[in-house]
């Protein structure tokens, strides 16, 4: 894929996962946890989005191996 489909495909995302994606491309895998720190996102809003760019292959569910029940979330 190269930037001009990446961008088309971002931009036809909801404007919490294009934030969630832009966080993650700057700040590398976090949790949803701290992705809801670093926003003023509802808890519902960030799985929601996760959801979608997870589904849509923009992203990448880690398990922690410290804690596995939680996760990361990575950009592909």
């Amino acid at each position: 894929m190269n930037f001009d489909e990446l961008s088309e495909k971002l931009a036809s995302l909801p404007k919490s996962a294009r934030e969630i994606y832009s966080l993650l491309s700057t700040n590398g895998a976090l949790k949803p946890r701290e992705i809801t720190s670093f926003t003023s996102l509802s808890n519902r809003t960030i799985r929601y989005g996760l959801k979608i760019l997870v589904d849509s292959g923009f992203c990448r569910r880690v398990p922690d191996l410290q804690d596995l029940r939680t996760h990361f979330y990575a950009i592909n």
